[in-house]
């Protein structure tokens, strides 16, 4: 609908820009109506989690559902609950997360207008009829729903909890240790328990006394758990960790003393890896580097994700260290001018 409005009005871009602007506000308005029946599809991940509590604090007729990239049983749940139920939901919101080929596929399948609300570089809009996309790098996906929804609704009691998330997710960390304290919560609850605990936002930038007993117990777990783990070090002062839990905590038990980590998480679909990068130098664009690649990954400069067939794990941790340490690979992100090492990983 776009490009045909521009090109009716390509000699006229100051009606065309109007026309198109009065076109996005007129999908936009739609969600602007808070009796809705709306099927929240959110990242499964902290920020997911805080973007869910807005917008159940936004429309009181929610069902929210998590969602990951495709290879795994969120993506495969979120679209089952796309398709499956349409007659109990008038509209979909995608939070912290922006929809692929498949799922928009299956919005038009069932004949729904839908809101995407993401932050990530990686994210992309679409012209299409039944969407309407707020992209907005910079900050977290549950400050973009803040922003994007306070018009409508009273969200200031949701501001703290959105800012430490902010921290978090961005990894500006600012607001340790209360930040990282606040993903390990979600993570010891999970994000259902979690998301009933903080619907109503925080008690000021402080925890109540029991959250902070529990994620003292927690982090007793953790010690022992990382004990028992297979680890090793990568080249270009990196490290591997395999570990299907705690990731957030492991991440900060090694960041400081590795330039880059790999978190294995273990087979999220069988035959199928999900891998978890980090890194703390500012100069690397760990999201950028695995979208090029072409493998379907993606995510924030200092973290990304890549789903990967289990026998390439090894081959293709190798290969995102050549193509974020190796000179010749300068197209593909930046690169510290450091020789590539090949070594074997054995991470069997």
């Amino acid at each position: 609908m776009i490009d045909q409005i521009n090109n009716i009005c390509k000699d006229m871009p100051d009606l065309g820009k109007a026309l198109v602007e009065g076109y996005q506000a007129t999908k936009a308005d739609l969600f602007k109506n808070r009796n809705l029946r709306v099927l929240n599809c959110t990242h499964d991940d902290l920020d997911g989690a805080v973007s869910g509590i807005v917008i159940e604090n936004v429309f009181p007729n929610v069902r929210t559902v998590q969602v990951n990239y495709k290879g795994g049983t969120e993506y495969d749940n979120a679209m089952a609950e796309i398709l499956n139920t349409a007659d109990t939901y008038d509209a979909i919101i995608f939070s912290d997360f922006c929809p692929d080929d498949g799922l928009v596929e299956a919005i038009h399948n069932v004949n729904k207008p839908y809101l995407v609300i993401d932050h990530h570089p990686t994210a992309t809009s679409r012209d299409d009829e039944l969407g309407v996309y707020f992209i907005k790098v910079g900050q977290c996906g549950a400050m973009d729903c803040l922003e994007y929804f306070s018009p409508i609704a009273d969200l200031s009691h949701l501001k703290t909890l959105c800012e430490v998330t902010n921290d978090h997710d961005l990894w500006f960390r600012k607001m340790v240790p209360l930040s990282d304290q606040l993903n390990n919560l979600y993570y010891e609850y999970g994000a259902a328990n979690f998301m009933d605990k903080y619907r109503d936002g925080m008690d000021g930038y402080k925890l109540p006394a029991e959250d902070l007993a529990l994620l003292a117990d927690h982090d007793r777990q953790v010690d022992e758990y990382m004990a028992t783990c297979p680890q090793k070090e990568l080249p270009h002062n990196g490290y591997y960790i395999k570990c299907d839990k705690y990731n957030s905590d492991i991440n900060l038990r090694l960041t400081d003393k590795y330039d880059w980590l790999v978190m294995d998480g273990g087979e999220t679909t069988p035959g199928i890896t999900k891998l978890s990068f980090r890194t703390k130098l500012k100069n690397l664009d760990l999201g950028q580097t695995l979208k090029a690649l072409g493998r379907g990954g993606g995510g924030h400069p200092g973290a990304a994700g890549q789903s990967i067939p289990t026998e390439e794990v090894e081959s293709f941790i190798l290969t995102v260290d050549k193509a974020l340490f190796d000179p010749d690979t300068m197209e593909l992100t930046a690169i510290r001018n450091q020789p590539h090492i090949d070594v074997s990983l054995d991470i069997s």
